[in-house]
């Protein structure tokens, strides 16, 4: 009888601990992409949101990795001619910046990262600024769909 109650208990209470707590996740992968007369932008995003369900109070844990790509739509022997540029982008839940100094590499123009906090919806737009030697153009990113 004993060896009955422990074989139906242990799968009582895995089936306890599985109806207790409950998780959802939804997945984020998007690409924004736009372009300007003189630049051009692709932002990459690959995140996840879960919804954790435990006893009647919900929680949230979310993820991403993304990278922001610039090009000159220019030839490369123009690029490398500039003495000093900055560029920045900024969407709801991202944005970064970088100044450069000559010469300017295509490599420079790449930026990166993973962390946790607020994902690019499918509907975000990204705002690109780029200035470089007097000049700027400012152009706007948005998901392919």
């Amino acid at each position: 009888m004993r060896k009955i109650l422990r074989a139906l208990l242990l799968p009582a209470i895995l089936l306890l601990l599985l109806t207790s707590c409950n998780t959802e996740t939804t997945h984020f992968n998007y690409t924004f992409k736009g372009e300007g007369d003189t630049w051009s932008g692709v932002y990459k995003q690959e995140a996840s949101q879960k919804l954790i369900t435990k006893k009647d109070k919900v929680t949230s844990e979310s993820s991403k990795q993304y990278t922001f790509d610039l090009k000159y739509k220019g030839e490369q022997s123009d690029l490398e001619k500039i003495k000093q540029m900055k560029y920045t982008y900024k969407g709801k839940g991202s944005g970064g910046s970088q100044n450069i100094e000559a010469p300017v590499l295509a490599g420079m123009l790449k930026m990166g990262g993973s962390g946790t906090g607020t994902i690019e919806k499918e509907d975000s737009v990204i705002k690109v600024t780029v200035e470089w030697d007097g000049k700027s153009e400012e152009f706007e990113l948005k998901n392919e769909k």
